[in-house]
């Protein structure tokens, strides 16, 4: 990957890091080391999208995440979006999902209801578990999640075997920062990641960060990658409404238990689940 491309997905991971500051343009183009002029159009070729609309959208994609799984109003989520009221929060909400705040609160998501995504798994079991922060390795991937996992995994794990680095204790895991039914396929984010045991520094596209400790509920889901959605799906839809528990506002992740999946079948491959919550 050219030093162009590391610099502006340095920004991409930073506005990720701080969509609730005021992000100025002057301030991103100064952390690629850019001219604001160069920054806008580098920005642009490279996620197809302006700074200000990238940032917009994850607002916009997060709020979806508040109105079905938070108890917050519509007037705070809209706030937190960064509109000054509800009403331009509506607009903007229905312009990008088809659908008004209200709509996609009351049937608890954007596009079909929960019994018909709940239908699929009956019940599964759910640990509440306190977790340390985890330094890790991650590679970037974009696209489809088939797609963004196939080309972070095949970064991640070049550096790893290649340097001899792969051990019997290291853990790897999966960041999953998107809702395909919310987000476009070409816009989906996944990082695969390893834990740093041995506390390497790494640059170009990897990258060295931190999955964030505290209070997340746990669920191990059995089988193909290809179904995980299920078992977000209950989760999401149908333990998490349940619960005593919300969201915090942090990605999901999963831990995967089978040490080399392309020499286990399908049915055998174990994955265990996590979402952050608190009471």
């Amino acid at each position: 990957m050219n030093n162009t491309l590391l610099r502006i997905k340095k920004v991409e991971q930073y506005i990720e890091r701080s969509l609730d500051e005021d992000l100025s343009v002057e301030k991103l183009a100064a952390q690629a080391c850019y001219s604001v002029f160069h920054f806008h159009r580098l920005f642009k070729a490279y996620f197809g999208e302006s700074v200000y609309a990238y940032k917009k959208r994850l607002l916009l994609e997060r709020s979806v995440k508040q109105l079905v799984h938070s108890q917050q109003s519509i007037t705070e989520i809209a706030l937190n979006a960064g509109y000054e009221n509800q009403s331009a929060f509506n607009k903007a909400f229905r312009q990008m999902f088809g659908q008004t705040p209200t709509q996609c609160r009351q049937q608890k998501n954007l596009h079909c209801s929960p019994s018909h995504l709940t239908n699929k798994v009956k019940t599964m079991q759910v640990d509440i578990i306190q977790l340390q922060p985890i330094s890790i390795i991650s590679a970037r991937g974009r696209g489809d999640y088939a797609t963004a996992a196939n080309q972070a995994w095949s970064c991640l794990m070049h550096f790893m075997y290649s340097n001899r680095y792969m051990q019997k204790q290291t853990r790897m895991f999966g960041i999953t920062y998107d809702d395909p039914s919310v987000t476009e396929p070409d816009n989906i984010r996944y990082d695969a990641c390893v834990s740093n045991d041995q506390q390497l520094t790494v640059s170009g596209e990897l990258a060295n960060s931190i999955i964030q400790g505290g209070t997340y509920a746990r669920a191990l889901h059995k089988g193909p990658y290809e179904r995980l959605n299920t078992t977000y799906e209950y989760l999401f839809y149908q333990w998490l409404p349940e619960s005593q528990y919300q969201l915090r506002d942090l990605p999901p992740f999963e831990k995967y238990l089978n040490r080399d999946p392309r020499r286990t079948k399908p049915e055998n491959l174990r994955t265990e689940v996590y979402i952050p919550v608190m009471r």
